[in-house]
């Protein structure tokens, strides 16, 4: 699919994750996912998709999943803190950002402390 075809949001998602110092895109089960250092930091799906799916802040989780566009992912990454936006708006599309940042963030520090031993 031409970008242009791509829907605003998986756009918006993806311009974002590819900025990522080290971000690497990969296509497993034909899906967009980025990764740091190996690991995923987003799951964004299709080009024609509206949502991201992260890894929660434990302190974050139950308020997240209160909110009615959150729902825990499913493949068994829910019970890790796993979950998966469905962005609606722009309020939930800077939500979904910050918890891209968080999860980054969590996965590329874990990597650089353990060069550093």
């Amino acid at each position: 699919m031409d970008r242009s075809e791509w829907s605003p949001t998986y756009r918006a998602l993806w311009d974002y994750c590819s900025a990522k110092p080290d971000a690497v895109e990969e296509h497993p089960w034909g899906e967009t996912v980025f990764k740091v250092k190996k690991k995923v930091f987003a799951f964004i799906g299709h080009p024609d998709g509206n949502g991201v799916t992260v890894k929660s802040p434990p302190d974050a989780l139950e308020h997240l999943l209160s909110l009615p566009n959150v729902r825990p992912c499913g493949y068994n990454l829910g019970k890790y803190g796993w979950v998966t936006i469905t962005i609606t708006d722009d309020e939930t599309l800077e939500m979904a950002l910050r918890l891209v940042d968080s999860t980054y963030d969590s996965i590329a520090g874990k990597t650089k402390r353990r060069k550093g031993k």
